[in-house]
């Protein structure tokens, strides 16, 4: 049981650790923009799984992937909207490479 708890509070400081120094603090302005950006995660996750109903039922499985083509051009709005606040350069370059890659998801075959 002292092992267990040893090795739970050694993992525990690896975590805090690597969240600390490799992650780095982030601010405000890049943290909203990663927010968006694991919006745009959960959007094509949910597109996934529409086609992958749609392959595994053959039935005709649009709504799912409208529905993600949707949510996902209201995500390129508030990235527009939010882009146009932001004044720091590194949440600037990150909100550049997530709308790159939203548009790039709306835009797919």
């Amino acid at each position: 049981m002292k092992k267990l708890l040893i090795l739970v509070l050694v993992v525990a400081a690896g975590y805090l650790a690597y969240q600390k120094f490799v992650k780095g603090e982030q601010s405000e302005e890049t943290r909203m923009v990663q927010a968006l950006a694991d919006e745009l995660s959960s959007i094509k996750k949910q597109a996934g799984e529409a086609a992958r109903t749609a392959g595994i039922s053959g039935m005709d499985m649009t709504s799912g992937t409208d529905a993600a083509n949707r949510q996902a051009e209201a995500l390129l709005e508030k990235l527009t909207e939010l882009k146009a606040s932001l004044t720091e350069e590194k949440a600037l370059q990150k909100a550049d490479e997530l709308e790159a890659e939203v548009r790039k998801f709306i835009n797919r075959e």
